[in-house]
């Protein structure tokens, strides 16, 4: 799969059936003009809120793509350099959203949610009611969550990991604390937790990705018990300063580089974590996270952002089943409104055959068609 020329590419150029000169899909600007078909009488292809429903229990939850947000709290602020996202956690479920990016601290006794050194106005215990319940109506889906701690304690007699822990222990029924990877079935209904805070207990819970490089330039993997391993893109800013074309097209490459060792790997022991967020701030430059994802302007030319070259770098392959890992987004609602949906229906094969669900579409269809039969015999 070609995914670096795709997510690589500058700025937008001129464009011949949504296909620019260079190859480059533009998924916006690219909108086939439908014609009327019987199209409408099957069910949409799996995506939203219950997606992994159609998927097998024995399926390692490792070799899924698997929709996620990074900082996922951020949509509480409007500050540029805050906010990652807009939608609220449930919106975020009901999208198909499965992994979740929480930073924490400590304050006061009370676990809050933030990003950097900015209070959120969430705590941990109001997002975590917000995805039992979602849960509960929810019972055939998975989740995974990724805890940081992201400053120091303040003014409190509890250290952060013992108050997640206290959390996490009310309510055993919701999470999955093991090392393991596990199949889809085990994980229905509960989350599964990554540990990206150091607790003074060697048999604490989760999976230990302590070991996190910050912003390295290359992928690197965190061994953890049982031989599993989780390989990581996490480059979020460059040293020297880039204009914006060259900025999309560098972090292009990271993601696109991260997607083929997925793509490549067939081992349930081995998690991929793409993060497709960055941003840049110096004396030269200024570009928060959404222009980054979303895309902006560069001396008169618009340049498409990560989410939609993302999305066209998909196109290729769209229908097959492949394998590309946790994509962790900022605004992954934005620049290509159907991302989300299309990374979903990577798990799924679409090239053409009939499925399962497609079946009661056909069955309307059948009785749309004897109705008229019916009514033409019988003179109606």
């Amino acid at each position: 799969m070609e995914t670096d020329a795709l997510l690589g590419n500058v700025g937008t150029s001129r464009q011949c059936n949504g296909i620019d000169e260079k190859g480059y899909i533009d998924v916006v600007k690219a909108t086939p003009q439908s014609k009327w078909s019987w199209a409408w009488l099957r069910p949409q292809k799996p995506t939203g809120p219950r997606w992994m429903s159609l998927l097998d229990d024995d399926t390692p939850v490792s070799l899924l793509t698997i929709p996620g947000t990074h900082d996922s709290s951020a949509f509480t602020s409007s500050w540029p350099f805050i906010s990652t996202q807009t939608l609220s956690y449930h919106a975020q479920l009901d999208a198909g959203i499965r992994y979740f990016d929480f930073r924490c601290t400590i304050r006061n006794n009370v676990v809050e949610m933030v990003h950097g050194p900015t209070f959120l106005g969430l705590t941990f215990e109001s997002v975590l009611e917000t995805l039992y319940a979602w849960l509960e109506k929810h019972p055939t889906e998975a989740l995974i969550v990724q805890i940081k701690k992201e400053s120091e304690d303040q003014r409190s007699t509890i250290r952060l990991e013992d108050a997640i822990s206290s959390h996490l222990a009310a309510r055993p029924d919701r999470w999955r604390t093991a090392n393991t990877v596990p199949k889809l079935g085990e994980l229905r209904g509960r989350i599964q937790l990554f540990r990206r805070y150091v607790d003074a207990n060697l048999h604490a819970f989760g999976l230990d990705v302590t070991r996190w490089m910050d912003n390295p330039r290359k992928p690197f993997t965190i061994y953890t018990h049982h031989d599993v391993k989780v390989t990581i893109q996490d480059h979020y800013t460059f040293v020297t300063p880039q204009s914006l074309p060259d900025f999309i097209a560098m972090k292009g490459g990271n993601v696109s580089e991260l997607m083929r060792l997925a793509a490549a790997s067939a081992d349930p022991d081995h998690w991929f974590i793409n993060f497709t967020s960055a941003f840049q701030l110096n004396l030269y430059y200024q570009f928060p996270p959404r222009k980054i994802a979303v895309g902006g302007w560069h001396l008169f030319r618009w340049q498409d952002g990560i989410n939609v070259r993302l999305r066209g770098s998909l196109a290729d392959t769209e229908g097959e089943k492949r394998h590309f890992g946790i994509f962790a987004m900022d605004f992954p609602e934005q620049g290509a409104p159907d991302l989300i949906a299309t990374l979903i229906n990577t798990n799924f094969d679409l090239s053409g055959e009939t499925r399962w669900w497609d079946v009661p579409g056909y069955c309307i269809l059948l009785l749309v068609l004897a109705m008229l039969l019916y009514g033409v015999y019988a003179g109606i």
